[in-house]
């Protein structure tokens, strides 16, 4: 009887809906852990949690209803969600809502959304639509550039704000694409064009006067370089003592600190109350401390390539190339972000300020990947429903085969 229930109420792929269910516990017990420092300041022991809490129901209620929905509604939103996301960027702009000097946020009904999310969805959406409306009509060369203006608008929107999130979106896109059947001679050409403007950037970042640019859009290129500059030399004691570089020397001591196997066990850390956003940008850090290398920091590696590899296992066996695309540009965009993530953590790379997905504390993002979770979970159904479909008209059609043989040969008897 439960069993019955549990299937009819959560339908889609099982692996899919127990990754969720898992990185969740593993996102309640480190986040409670990590949210001591704002516990003792607010004098709440349970606010913190509560709230993250609210966030995750929120987020399983939003994966369920996504993933009832009938697959021509999502294609239907792909257009919708991409310019809610372009409008909700340039609302951003005009009359953004400014949380930890970034103005990323934007005011709803006194709830803060932050736009870049709204936009990395309708983007993946957009562009799954695209490329499966091409895969139908054949080798369509037009599509790479659908995508790619698309894509564009979002990047420009977004840049001088985010570039790590813009970064993100292009590989995740550049991906899709390759595994779309974009043209292999686009693809070179697209591939030289990225590599080339990386240089240009990087080469703008690190050797642009900050004079240049002070009181301009591009203001953040002096924080872009002194990130790069100090990931380059993590282990400056200079800068250590002038703060400047705080988040990687906790980061550091946390994962030192622990061991192989275990750590130090769950509400254990004590980089926590040093480590400036220890529940966000640096949760993985406490994940390492607290469960330790294998446990821990490998254990939610695997985790995601799961859901990567399971994704892609889903995608092979739908019919609907927009439905693939949609789920492989959900799976990668969470995969991707959160290697980033883990890699930053551990100090390969410059900090970022991105969350680890479905664990870090947040609101916007952690909705938004349940999105990413219930269009999976979806997919997965659909694909099921098809195939189970297909198998019933299979076993009619031989059915009836059956019957019309056996009428023959009783026919013939009786002659």
């Amino acid at each position: 009887m439960g069993k019955g229930i549990a299937k009819r109420l959560f339908k889609g792929d099982k692996i899919i809906w127990i990754v969720l269910v898992v990185l969740f516990a593993l996102s309640f017990i480190e986040v409670f852990s990590a949210t001591s420092t704002i516990a003792y300041k607010n004098n709440n022991y349970w606010q913190p949690i509560s709230l993250h809490v609210t966030y995750m129901m929120i987020g399983i209620a939003v994966a369920w209803i996504v993933h009832n929905m009938p697959m021509t509604w999502l294609k239907n939103l792909a257009p919708v969600g991409y310019w809610a996301g372009i409008v909700f960027l340039i609302w951003a702009m005009v009359a953004g809502v400014s949380i930890n000097g970034e103005t990323r946020w934007v005011s709803l009904f006194g709830i803060n959304i932050q736009s870049s999310e709204i936009a990395k969805l309708g983007l993946i959406m957009f562009a799954a639509k695209i490329l499966g409306e091409g895969e139908e009509e054949g080798e369509n060369k037009d599509v790479m550039k659908k995508v790619l203006i698309a894509t564009g608008l979002v990047c420009a929107l977004i840049f001088t704000s985010n570039l790590s999130t813009v970064i993100l979106i292009c590989f995740t896109i550049y991906l899709m694409l390759f595994i779309g059947k974009v043209p292999k001679v686009q693809m070179w050409k697209l591939t030289g064009a990225g590599f080339l403007v990386g240089v240009v950037a990087l080469s703008a970042i690190m050797f642009t006067p900050a004079k240049l640019v002070e009181g301009t859009p591009f203001d953040r290129l002096v924080t872009w370089r002194a990130r790069i500059e100090r990931s380059v030399d993590p282990a400056s004691a200079e800068k250590n003592q002038k703060g400047n570089d705080d988040q990687r020397m906790h980061a550091n001591i946390a994962i030192a600190s622990s061991n192989v196997i275990w750590g130090k066990g769950p509400g254990n850390s004590e980089q926590r109350d040093f480590l400036p956003q220890a529940f966000s940008d640096f949760i993985y850090a406490i994940v390492i401390e607290e469960l330790g290398l294998i446990v821990g920091g490998l254990g939610l590696i695997m985790l995601y390539l799961t859901l990567l590899y399971h994704t892609g296992q889903i995608a092979k066996d739908c019919d609907d190339p927009f439905a693939a695309y949609l789920i492989i540009g959900s799976a990668l965009l969470i995969v991707i972000q959160a290697m980033a993530h883990m890699s930053i953590s551990v100090g390969l790379g410059p900090v970022t300020g991105q969350p680890l997905p479905l664990v870090s504390r947040g609101g916007t993002s952690l909705v938004i990947n349940c999105v990413y979770i219930g269009m999976i979970l979806c997919v997965s159904r659909y694909a099921r429903e098809t195939r189970i479909a297909h198998e019933r008209a299979k076993n009619g059609i031989a059915e009836e085969a059956r019957k019309e043989s056996a009428d023959i040969s009783s026919v013939e008897i009786k002659d």
